[in-house]
Parts: structure tokens; sequence; C-alpha cells
């Protein structure tokens, strides 16, 4: 009896599992199931602009105005392109004169050079003699366009400006 014992344990074990096994798989296989085609979705058309602005508002976004309503918000250029500027290059023009009004903030000399310092509406620098007031061809603009420096007075602190051979003093306040 020991043997019989013995010789089922051994088939058991080396039988027994590759016949369920083989009886598993089997029982698995069978007939290949065709390809059935899944229901199709349901065509939608496309959502139209109307359509999805509700839903971008609903998600907390603000749509964007229009082209029109920008450019109607914000006209650009002059009323007049033709017209005479005011207030062009630091001076107000009066019927085709610059009326300027240069603060006199200090008179120096560098050199052999007179030098002047002003302030205008365009801003402040300093000014030299000449048709410009440049003091160097690479400095700024700092009087109006057609004005030119005649003279500057070290010992009064003034300066004598043209325009249209038209001198006017300006001294230190």
């Amino acid at each position: 009896m020991t043997v019989s014992v013995t010789w089922w344990k051994q088939a058991a074990e080396r039988w027994l599992l590759p016949v369920v096994v083989l009886v598993s798989v089997a029982g698995c296989g069978g007939e290949t199931p065709t390809a059935t085609a899944l229901p199709s979705a349901p065509v939608q058309p496309a959502p139209s602009l109307e359509a999805s602005a509700p839903a971008a508002l609903a998600i907390g976004l603000t749509p964007l105005p229009s082209v029109e309503e920008v450019q109607q918000a914000a006209p650009g250029g002059r009323v007049d392109p033709f017209g005479p500027l005011s207030g062009a290059d630091g001076a107000d023009v009066q019927d085709g004169t610059s009326v300027i009004t240069p603060t006199v903030t200090g008179v120096l000399m560098v050199g052999n050079q007179k030098r002047a310092m002003v302030t205008t509406a365009s801003g402040s620098g300093v000014i030299c003699v000449g048709v410009d007031g440049r003091c160097a061809d690479d400095a700024p603009l700092v009087l109006p366009t057609g004005w030119s420096v005649l003279s500057i007075d070290m010992v009064s602190g003034c300066i004598r400006l043209s325009l249209n051979d038209e001198p006017q003093d300006f001294c230190i306040a």
C-alpha cells in the first residue's frame, strides 16, 4: 500500500497539474466571436460662437471685446492731421510761430565754451551758442525746431534766443 500511495503521489505531481491546465485552457476556448460594430456616437454639429460663450462664462472667463468695440473705445490719430501742431517739441504753436518759455537754471564755462542749463516743456538740458543750441552733434535737442542761441552772458546769467531774427532774453530766475 505504501507503494501505491507513493505511485499516486508521483503521478499527481507530474501528470495531474498539466492535465488540469490543459482542461482549463480547453474550456476557455471555443468559437471566436465575430467583430461586432459598436454603436456609433451621434454626430453633433460644430458649436457656434453663441453656444460657446455661455460655456466660457460658466467657468469664469470673460469674453474678449470685438475689433469694432476696441476701435470705438480708443480712436487713433489727430482730429486734423494737417492742422498746426500743439505742444510739439515742447513749444506751443500759434499762427505758425513757436512760443517757448525756457527756465534758465544756470550758466557755466566748459573750456572756452559758454553753456547754459535750461528747462523747457520738452525737458532739461544744456545749450550752447549756435543754430539749434546743441553743444555737440550727438547732444539731444532741448530747444524747439527753428530756435537758435545768440549769446550766453556769464555775468548776468542771461541767454538770448532767436526765432526768425526776433531775439528774446531769458535770465536765471
